[in-house]
């Protein structure tokens, strides 16, 4: 007889397939354990990671607890208490229901369940490793539950060495968080990280908790969007066209309190900007939609991330028409007061003496040609000096012009006449790859080149933002930033690379990390990354109109570059 082949996979290995799905990185161990959190009534939590999560997860709220029979039976799989019939399924009012994510964690690590009950004398600790019970024993406390999950995917090295460095790591938990305390404005959140905390946040109104999570930077572009109808309710905040960066991040959409992931409405909601953002920027948002439980199913994607709408595009159409509203107020587009009636009054001006207001004509103004006609500004001719005697103008000619004939067009391209005929050069771009190369070259440079400001500027970043910080300053100090700590996640910008123009010198930093995050998937070398983040963001932009000597220097260094004809990413 032929041995067979199909066989029963054992508990132990079934519970570490479905880790796969359910836990992917510790991130998503924070969020699983804050939904039990959650749905257990707490109004207090507190998160505690260490390295990133790899080596400490801790989960500390002040809800219902557990008792001893239900800490046991909730390590095993599809154990749960939110639901008990299949009716429960099409009805789903809380943020877990599959009974899975416990016995999942407790697979691929080492485990601690504390839960106390106000109704016994004692609580219950449960130790496991691996997901197998080590110990079970009574402790003292007050109510709530603590999960500590230490060494993740310890025994899957396999699993372990795909996690990413712990400051990546980092930043995704703070993702994580930062959507719950969002969505969640009424209850206690804090969060520590190696021993350091990152977010103290109290109950607050929805609007000045998404300030306290997300910056004060925000504070005066924010726009209130509140529709209600017999299909959904929707309400939140949108930011304005000022909001609106080239990097998803700042775009929050919960579903009856679930954070959720859908293209659909996403693109709603971008969409309803129409004209005032440019296209492929993402604003910022903030939204609610409250919708009956039995016209979803969530039960999508272990995640829980992924929803199915009844009818979808009802749904967009609402969500895109509401939003619209908000952005057609008059908190994005002012209305006008009409025009009091000026009544014309007659002005008694003096009759010129033109005798006494002729003035004497110099010598070398005779020659000088009648002004041209105004053109239109189409063209924006080069900056040229006033006239001045012959030894000035003498002096003036022995200055080195290689191009006379250079012309600035729109204030974003330079047109210059060459041997074989004309070239057209971005002045963005070619700034762009001059500014790449010199901060390659600096980076080799022991002695950066620092201009230090009259007056220093305090930024504020948010914890996402300062860990970027911390990641990059070594070479953004290497091209001449002088950034100092300010305490907490605020830095102090004393110094900035010399001969650079900063009109807002505050902004600066945000804007080169915004730009490092956009590099990171396409730029595998963090020093190539910085290079090209720091020189897209220093570098002339469209609109800044150029002297003749300014389009000459750049030409100059430009042509002397490795590569002048393409940027740092790629494009001619």
């Amino acid at each position: 007889m032929s041995k067979n082949k199909i066989r029963i996979l054992s508990e132990e290995l079934t519970n570490k397939i479905a880790a796969g799905e359910v836990v992917e990185r510790p991130a998503s161990i924070v969020k699983e354990l804050i939904e039990n959190s959650v749905d257990a009534g707490s109004d207090d939590i507190t998160v505690i990671i260490k390295n990133g999560g790899k080596t400490l997860i801790q989960i500390v709220d002040n809800g219902v607890g557990m008792s001893r029979d239900d800490v046991i039976l909730a390590i095993q799989r599809h154990t749960t208490s939110k639901i008990s019939t299949y009716d429960d399924l099409h009805n789903i009012r809380t943020l877990g229901f599959r009974g899975e994510a416990l016995a999942s964690i407790a697979s691929i690590s080492r485990m601690e369940i504390k839960s106390v009950i106000d109704s016994v004398k004692a609580g219950t600790i449960l130790k496991l490793e691996g997901g197998v019970v080590d110990d079970v024993a009574e402790v003292g406390g007050p109510r709530g539950t603590s999960v500590s999950v230490k060494n993740i995917f310890y025994n899957t090295p396999a699993r372990r060495k795909f996690l990413k460095s712990d400051d990546a790591e980092y930043r995704q938990i703070i993702n994580i968080f930062q959507r719950f305390a969002l969505a969640y404005f009424d209850i206690s959140l804090k969060l520590y990280h190696n021993d350091q905390i990152i977010f103290d946040l109290k109950p607050a109104e929805p609007e000045i908790r998404l300030l306290d999570v997300l910056g004060t930077r925000y504070k005066n572009n924010l726009v209130k969007v509140e529709d209600s109808g017999t299909v959904i309710k929707l309400w939140g905040y949108v930011g304005k066209q000022d909001t609106a960066k080239k990097t998803r991040g700042d775009q929050f959409l919960f579903l009856n309190g679930r954070y959720i992931i859908n293209r659909a409405l996403n693109h709603a909601i971008v969409s309803s900007y129409g004209s005032i953002i440019q296209r492929g920027a993402f604003p910022l948002y903030v939204l609610f939609v409250d919708i009956d439980p039995r016209r979803i199913d969530v039960n999508v994607h272990p995640s829980k991330m992924e929803v199915k709408f009844a009818d979808e595009r009802l749904i967009y159409s609402l969500v895109r028409a509401a939003v619209q509203r908000a952005l057609s107020s008059e908190q994005v587009i002012p209305s006008l007061a009409p025009f009091s009636r000026i009544e014309p009054t007659q002005i008694n001006k003096p009759k010129p003496d033109l005798l006494a207001s002729q003035t004497a004509i110099p010598l070398y103004e005779i020659d000088r040609p009648p002004p041209a006609r105004a053109r239109p500004d189409t063209i924006t001719p080069p900056a040229q000096p006033v006239p001045e005697p012959a030894s000035i103008t003498i002096h003036r000619m022995a200055q080195k012009y290689e191009r006379a004939n250079v012309w600035q067009i729109n204030k974003q391209y330079i047109v210059s006449e060459i041997k074989s005929g004309l070239i057209i050069i971005d002045q963005h771009v070619a700034h762009e790859r001059i500014l790449y190369e010199k901060a390659l070259r600096a980076f080799e440079d022991s002695n950066p080149a620092s201009q230090q400001l009259l007056f220093p500027h305090v930024v504020e970043l948010t914890p996402e933002e300062y860990s970027y910080l911390s990641e990059i300053l070594p070479f953004l100090e290497k091209v001449g930033f002088v950034i100092k700590g300010f305490g907490g996640n605020t830095v102090v910008i004393e110094g900035v690379p010399s001969g650079m123009k900063l009109t807002r010198p505050e902004t600066i930093v945000s804007d080169i990390i915004d730009e490092y995050k956009q590099n990171k998937d396409t730029s595998i070398d963090i020093r190539d990354n910085v290079a090209k983040s720091y020189s897209c963001k220093m570098a002339i932009k469209k609109g800044e109109p150029l002297t003749l000597e300014e389009m000459n220097k750049l030409i100059d260094q430009l042509f002397a570059t490795q590569s002048p004809y393409f940027c740092p990413h790629g494009r001619p």
